[in-house]
Parts: structure tokens; sequence; C-alpha cells
């Protein structure tokens, strides 16, 4: 949802204006430009992009389809650890392969130990 008065609030800090600076540049008073950072007031569509457009910010608006949540994806996404993830791709592929070759190496090592625990002929 867009909160209008975010949006002006933040666009007119960004720009280091005073909201006695940002009503001058938009034609406006200084008492309008407190009511809508307050919520005190809903701009329309129009008011909004005339103000951002005075603090050198422009509205863009986009429609995305809602996708309902894939409830596997979500399971999943609860289990990752992000961190990880992230050190990682912080090695080289170099480093990637080392890592993958020792945990391959040790799995063959637990396989050759449970084969060797087995009762019976072999």
């Amino acid at each position: 949802m867009i909160d209008p008065a975010a949006l002006i609030r933040e666009a007119r800090t960004r720009a280091g204006l005073r909201q006695s600076e940002l009503a001058a540049r938009a034609g406006t008073s200084q008492s309008a430009i407190a009511r809508i950072e307050r919520a005190h007031a809903s701009p329309t569509v129009a008011t909004l992009e005339r103000l951002l457009a005075a603090a050198g910010c422009v509205l863009t608006v986009a429609l995305d389809p809602v996708v309902p949540p894939d409830p596997v994806v979500a399971a999943y996404k609860r289990d990752v650890d992000v961190s990880l993830i992230r050190a990682n791709l912080a090695r080289s592929v170099d480093e990637r392969l080392a890592v993958l070759e020792q945990g391959a190496n040790e799995l063959e090592a637990l396989a050759t130990a449970v084969r060797a625990r087995r009762p019976g002929p072999r």
C-alpha cells in the first residue's frame, strides 16, 4: 500500500528541503504539506505526483499479479540458513570444489565404516 505521507516526507528530506520550501516549489502552503506528512490529509495521485516532482522525484506504480505462496517453498525457506549460502558464495569456484571433494571423501569413509560393521558375508 502506498503511504503518501512517508513518500512525501522521504522525498522532501532526500532533497534537503523544509516543508515551506517544498510548498513554495509545488505552489501550495506549508500547512498543506504538514497535514499530508502527518497523514491528516490524503492527496490525490495528481497532487502526490506534483509534490514529489517539486522534490525532484517521480512517482512510479507497478501492477503485479498476486501469486499464492507455494507451501513447499514456504516450508523450505524456513529451514534455509542464509549465512551458509553467503559464506559459500564468498568462496572461489576452486574452494567450493575442494569442499565438495572433501565431503565426498568423508561420505565414502562413512560408507566403508558402515560396510565393515555389518555382520554376514561381504
